[in-house]
């Protein structure tokens, strides 16, 4: 008996389709027309969680904005294609690149203005006091932005001319909510702790910490090091470093470097105590090194400065330290890794 086998490939379908009018408005009809080569089957999402089976389907939005629509051909993932829409508003609006804004979250604040004649637009933002502008300008179509701090009710406000219509200014209200991340500790001489956490690349600004904050610098010290079963202290490095009346020292293991405070300022040097390099001059209060972040923290009467940790054999950098605060009798430094 013999059987005859037929084996049905796989089609590469060429998937694309196009949408009228080019720029809606919320409310509008928007009909779309499917481009594709071929295919049986048609399952489109119209990125607001809406979708349909139709070969031609049409759709209506319900609120402004820019939305990616999928068409995918016979239930194929590699035969699919996505195209952007801007839905605009019948009046003009702006939005922003996320619905959950945190602090010290980058944001994007974007007008959506109906203008099918390219009338001439000028747009002016007003920020709140704890909004800071990171990308743009306040005149620019749209900006980044980040805020200081979280609070309850921010309002950001934009005015935009078309041609030689004014608008009235558009306003928009939001909640900022509190990131949790690490801190930076500092401990002053004869004052409080105060701590700054380090959240998306930025530091806030420094608020007096809590009992928990206290305590771990009960359990750190930087005059201490153990390493391989050894322990370093600062007073007893003469071995080491035999020119060098040392009051802090931490050690960066993955480099093996040391980092070491005088009555002359800040060194780092390698493990051997060979190529000692001079990081800053200024008399240095506290000391410690983020492994983690790959970290140098230092106090000094500037305030709290910080650089990434030198890598390089001779110990040369040409990084400039940043100023994390302006609390000039730093005693103690230390980082809480735990996200409060």
């Amino acid at each position: 008996m013999a059987f005859a086998m037929t084996i049905a490939g796989c089609k590469k379908v060429d998937v694309d389709f196009i949408y009228s009018p080019a720029a809606p408005r919320a409310g509008q009809v928007v009909t779309f027309t499917n481009k594709s080569s071929a295919g049986e089957k048609w399952a489109w999402d119209f990125g607001d969680n809406s979708n349909s089976i139709s070969r031609n389907p049409t759709k209506v939005y319900k609120k402004p904005g820019t939305y990616v629509v999928t068409l995918m051909v016979d239930s194929a993932k590699y035969n699919t294609c996505s195209h952007t829409i801007t839905v605009y508003d019948t009046v003009p609006t702006f939005v922003a690149s996320t619905d959950s804004i945190c602090h010290y979250q980058d944001v994007v604040f974007a007008a959506n203005i109906y203008n099918p004649f390219s009338q001439s637009l000028s747009y002016q933002w007003t920020l709140p006091n704890n909004c800071i502008l990171k990308t743009g300008k306040l005149t620019d179509q749209s900006i980044g932005v980040y805020f200081t701090s979280p609070n309850d009710n921010v309002t950001v406000k934009l005015d935009i001319q078309q041609g030689n219509k004014q608008h009235p200014v558009i306003e928009h209200s939001y909640k900022i909510y509190e990131t949790k991340a690490p801190a930076i500790l500092t401990r002053l001489t004869n004052g409080p702790v105060m701590r700054q956490r380090m959240i998306n690349g930025y530091v806030e600004e420094p608020s007096q910490g809590d009992g928990e904050d206290i305590h771990m610098f009960e359990i750190t010290s930087d005059t201490v090091v153990s390493f391989n079963d050894s322990t370093f202290y600062a007073s007893k490095m003469q071995s080491i470093f035999p020119n060098h009346d040392i009051d802090r020292l931490q050690l960066d293991p993955m480099a093996q470097k040391w980092y070491i405070t005088t009555i002359d300022g800040l060194f780092v040097a390698n493990f051997s105590g060979q190529d000692v390099v001079l990081v800053d001059d200024e008399a240095i209060g506290a000391l410690y090194v983020d492994q983690l972040r790959n970290l140098l923290l230092w106090g000094t009467p500037e305030g709290l400065k910080a650089m990434p940790l030198i890598k390089s054999k001779n110990n040369l950098f040409s990084t400039t330290p940043i100023l994390y605060n302006d609390l000039s009798d730093i005693d103690r430094i230390v980082v809480n890794n735990k996200y409060r």
